[in-house]
């Protein structure tokens, strides 16, 4: 079987004022990168990018470039307007970078209409890029049919989608609806054999920038047909995702806790784990921190 993608969706690191720590940021790409993942996934949810700068989101993009290459760095574009998607397209391609993420609109309520103008936005000043629709409705309020999501995919020639939705079924029902293969990856961190079984290609994982080995572990196994390996896998990191997945702000205490970033500071208003989640993550990090590489490896 072929290996599986996996991406990492790196989280910012902020400083206690809450301006952008550049230096601590770069190690995280540099750590998601040495444990394996296929490429950084940068400007994302996971890192706040909606209380981002458009020069913030330059820094980071160069950063990861300047650690990763530009073709293991896929730059996250999305914007609330079409207009601040192409500045971002732009300023990505000419960083070098190939593989663009774009979400669809949010804030304002819109339709395939929106996502159209959205996506064409980014092609006209990234025509030769390989460009990802990115659906995370929950955020955006915008709910796309797998159908019409498939119909924009092959207007526009992308090379797949970046789905943000509960489960598999809509990966689906997706790669169901598209009349040519595309790359089709999940945000659930948790379901890589899932996605896999459904037909994706893969995941862009938010966990992975702070517990790498895990995820490149499963997806080696996969590759590799070992059933086993894979069992002994989905079980850790079904011990990793609830603990470190639905919260930034767990994510980052965790990376503070390695070590690979000065503080746990989120810029957006996200609530602080309760005690009890503390005592989890401290327990994940002595079962499986890159410290412990024998319980993974």
């Amino acid at each position: 079987m072929t290996r599986p993608i996996v991406y990492s969706a790196v989280t910012t690191a902020f400083s206690e004022d809450g301006g952008l720590d550049l230096r601590a940021t770069t190690r995280l790409f540099a750590h998601a990168l040495a444990g394996g993942v296929d490429a950084v996934f940068v400007n994302g949810t996971t890192a706040e990018f909606a209380a981002l700068t458009l020069a913030e989101r330059h820094d980071l993009l160069a950063a990861a470039v300047s650690v990763a290459g530009p073709e293991r760095v896929v730059a996250h574009v999305g914007a609330a307007s079409p207009y601040h998607t192409g500045v971002l397209a732009a300023d990505a391609r000419a960083l070098g970078i190939t593989k663009i993420s774009v979400l669809t609109p949010f804030y304002m309520p819109s339709t395939v209409d929106g996502v159209r103008e959205q996506i064409s936005a980014a092609r006209a000043e990234a025509p030769d890029a390989d460009i990802f629709l990115y659906l995370f409705p929950d955020r955006t309020g915008v709910q796309l049919p797998a159908a019409e999501a498939a119909r924009v995919i092959e207007e526009f020639d992308l090379a797949g989608a970046k789905i943000s939705i509960a489960g598999t079924d809509y990966v689906a029902e997706l790669i169901g609806a598209l009349s040519t293969p595309r790359i089709v990856l999940s945000g659930n961190d948790g379901l890589l054999r899932e996605v896999v079984a459904a037909g994706g290609d893969g995941i862009v994982s938010g966990v992975s920038s702070s517990l790498p080995a895990p995820f490149v572990a499963l997806a080696d196994a996969i590759g590799a047909g070992d059933e086993s390996e894979q069992e002994r896998l989905a079980e850790i990191i079904n011990g990793i995702v609830p603990v470190l997945g639905p919260n930034i702000a767990a994510l980052k205490i965790s990376q503070r806790d390695q070590g690979l970033i000065d503080t746990a500071v989120c810029r957006m208003a996200i609530d602080a784990p309760e005690p009890s989640r503390l005592a989890d993550i401290a327990r994940v990090l002595a079962e499986v921190s890159p410290d412990h590489t024998t319980r993974v490896a």
